[in-house]
């Protein structure tokens, strides 16, 4: 929510809850839009320090400021783990930050993203162009879907070497929340071709550890090497963020090509200390999260 902040007569503020004792706040400088899609409210501020935010059902989602962090590691980390990735599938992202990395691989023959919110994408390429710049690119096919159910779809099974998810947070009753569930897992493994690799967000451990720990527990079940990743993205809580993975062929915890790529935040050595968890996140996960990448597995 953007509002005036109690006792400013000037300063306008954008404050979010993380949890019933914490909460972050930004400084505003103008709102750029707001709107109501079929789905959720959009809106589009100008932050003091971050630069451009994009803003859903309240709940910050990207900002120009530090977008790089987060887009990089999603799609890097999964990418330069696969030998030979062609074909890609990438649920959610209507920012189009996620297609803008993934597109920077030449390896890449083509990227199809399924987005439920036909709005984002548009207002996204009117205030974040630096995000959706790619989103021209001949190799890129977008479907206005519920990415789920885009999965189910007999027609939708053909398989894809690297799937990523970029979404929302599973809350509340939004079409979100289904991208979190076994369910879901299985028809990923479902689409995957042999030697596939899946990544999603799974937010911070210090307010949704529950998030992180359902993840990586069914991926535990369906892939025989699970790992979990982090990366410091100062926009969300904690600034902690993890990201979970599945392969079905190499370990993802370390680069398996060289890429010359220019990148803000990815670099080969941090690829592989993403992958070093703090002691207590390491005890809360299953066994055999994050195992060194020694050998090639297979299905």
């Amino acid at each position: 929510m953007v509002k005036q902040k109690e006792g400013s007569s000037l300063a306008t503020w954008f404050r979010e809850s993380a949890s019933d004792g914490h909460a972050l706040e930004w400084k505003v400088q103008k709102r750029l839009y707001r709107g109501r899609s079929e789905y959720q409210t959009i809106e589009v501020v100008e932050l003091e320090t971050f630069g451009t935010a994009l803003v859903l059902d309240g709940i910050m989602q990207t900002t120009t400021g530090d977008e790089l962090i987060y887009h990089e590691m999603l799609a890097h980390v999964p990418l330069l783990a696969h030998r030979g990735p062609r074909r890609v599938l990438i649920i959610g992202g209507g920012d189009g930050g996620v297609a803008r990395e993934v597109l920077r691989h030449r390896e890449v023959d083509e990227v199809v993203m399924v987005e439920i919110d036909r709005m984002v994408v548009e207002v996204a390429m009117k205030y974040l162009p630096g995000h959706t710049k790619a989103l021209g690119d001949s190799r890129l096919v977008i479907h206005y879907a519920d990415g789920a159910q885009f999965l189910k779809d007999e027609k939708n099974q053909s398989r894809f070497d690297v799937v990523l998810v970029d979404s929302t947070d599973p809350e509340g009753t939004g079409p979100g929340r289904w991208l979190y569930t076994e369910a879901f897992h299985d028809d990923v493994v479902r689409t995957l071709a042999p030697g596939g690799i899946f990544a999603q967000q799974t937010g911070t451990p210090f307010f949704n550890p529950e998030v992180l720990a359902g993840v990586a527990s069914s991926l535990s079940q369906r892939f025989p090497w699970v790992g979990v990743y982090w990366a410091v993205v100062p926009t969300y809580p904690g600034g902690f963020f993890t990201f979970s993975t599945g392969s079905l062929g190499p370990a993802v915890c370390a680069p398996q090509r060289r890429w010359d790529g220019k990148t803000y935040w990815y670099t080969e050595d941090i690829h592989r200390q993403a992958f070093v968890l703090p002691a207590e996140l390491g005890r809360t996960l299953p066994r055999g999260i994050n195992r060194p990448a020694v050998e090639s597995m297979t299905r």
